[in-house]
């Protein structure tokens, strides 16, 4: 059965379809690195805890980074960096490697279909995604997919607007960027990324209150809400005061991308946010309010959040992987005699 990966800065997901169920798998995107011992081989071995060793050196990839480097006072690293593979992380590859292997798993056949999400070059930043994507394209192929690349924004269209004919604004906001796909009829207008995202929301808030980024991470992804009631001087406070830029600068550069694309004014088209980034409670409410009071040259006829917000790229993905071998199907079946002829 085809796959569906969404390759992100924070998580990697994987969907599968098993019967009328669609199954998936996360992994954090991060690692933390120990010092080797035979006890603590033989601890996190028996424990379950992903790792791998190096030399006189042990990873911890995964979930269980973000655990550890918790207890320890340290920071996790990241094999990705603003939505593609970090050029400053020496390991990046071989990292991600593993925690994508963990993900996916083996193909169930040879060369079956994965489609894999990549971000658009960002506007607000000099950025290629070009080599991100044929790295990851490259790890995919020596795994025994047929891996196929699809615009992080596009897949969001297709996993929440197959009702609205894949016609409208879907926007992704990530940890490492933000995109943004505007689809008609499953055709995309127009598409790009931004270079801010979770990532930036975190590094500014713990720079403003001095806290540990991870510290940061984990008070925004426990039980954190924006509700603008929380104490400024805190961490939540400061969450809300980034999250609040963030979403002004991304309409601001919606309305800046729809203007340089002359795109039709008459259109009148729905809005899905999507992404960890959006899972805050209120999220969905803030944008709405921000994005109803832009001067947007299009009408929006409603705003929403996708219904499982982390999980929407990698299922659009499994929707764009499995249209793509039904279509293969049947171009490969062969064509019915013409009994006229006989």
């Amino acid at each position: 059965m085809p796959q569906g990966l969404d390759v992100g800065t924070m998580n990697l997901l994987s969907a599968r379809q098993d019967g009328n169920e669609t199954v998936f798998v996360q992994q954090r995107n991060s690692f933390v690195e120990i010092d080797y011992s035979d006890m603590a081989e033989q601890m996190l071995s028996r424990s379950d805890v992903l790792h791998i060793r190096k030399d006189d050196r042990v990873y911890i990839v995964g979930d269980d980074a973000l655990n550890f480097a918790n207890i320890f006072s340290e920071e996790t690293r990241r094999p990705m960096q603003a939505g593609i593979l970090s050029s400053d992380e020496q390991s990046a590859i071989p990292m991600i490697k593993l925690i994508t292997e963990q993900v996916v798993g083996q193909p169930e056949y040879p060369n079956e279909r994965l489609f894999f999400s990549v971000p658009a070059d960002p506007i607000d930043a000099d950025v290629s995604t070009l080599y991100h994507q044929k790295t990851v394209e490259s790890l995919l192929t020596d795994m025994g997919y047929s891996p196929e690349p699809i615009n992080e924004g596009m897949a969001v269209i297709y996993s929440e607007l197959a009702n609205r004919e894949f016609t409208g604004l879907g926007i992704s906001f990530g940890a490492g960027m933000t995109n943004v796909c505007l689809s008609y009829y499953a055709v995309p207008v127009m598409k790009f990324s931004i270079a801010r995202g979770g990532d930036w929301i975190d590094e500014q808030a713990a720079q403003a209150t001095g806290t540990p980024v991870d510290k940061v991470t984990s008070v925004k992804e426990e039980d954190f809400a924006l509700n603008f009631e929380t104490d400024v001087g805190g961490i939540e406070g400061a969450l809300s005061i980034y999250y609040d830029n963030l979403l002004d600068y991304v309409i601001e550069n919606i309305i800046s991308e729809v203007d340089e694309e002359d795109v039709e004014e008459g259109l009148d088209v729905p809005v899905v946010v999507t992404g960890g980034t959006s899972s805050p409670d209120g999220f969905e409410e803030l944008f709405a309010e921000r994005i109803n009071d832009s001067e947007i040259p299009f009408s929006i006829s409603d705003v929403r959040q996708a219904e499982n917000p982390l999980y929407s790229v990698a299922q659009g993905a499994l929707v764009a992987a499995r249209s793509e071998e039904e279509r293969e199907g049947q171009a490969e079946q062969p064509e019915e005699p013409d009994a006229s002829a006989e």
